[in-house]
């Protein structure tokens, strides 16, 4: 049985942060960009087709973090489910 030490605890957390670096990066910089362009109080305009929508520019930054986000889980997904078949 395997205790629970210190030192395993420091290793689990070193193993997800070599894992998880790039997302916390991009999740920190999403931040620092959001709130600098909240404080700005700007509007960015965006076209759809016919349409024509104005939005603050940290919505727009965090819908297409959420976008993103989406996309890469449904290709997670997607390899994940090639995998298990195999």
């Amino acid at each position: 049985m395997m205790s629970s030490t210190p030192e395993n605890k420091d290793n689990a957390m070193v193993g997800f942060l070599k894992r998880r670096w790039l997302a916390i990066v991009l999740v920190v910089l999403l931040v620092i960009v959001a709130i600098q362009n909240g404080v700005a109080d700007e509007k960015s305009t965006i076209f759809l087709l016919f349409w024509q929508v104005q939005w603050p520019t940290w919505v727009l930054v965090l819908v297409i973090f959420v976008v993103g986000g989406v996309v890469g889980w449904v290709f997670a997904r997607n390899r994940a489910a090639r995998r298990a078949r195999r």
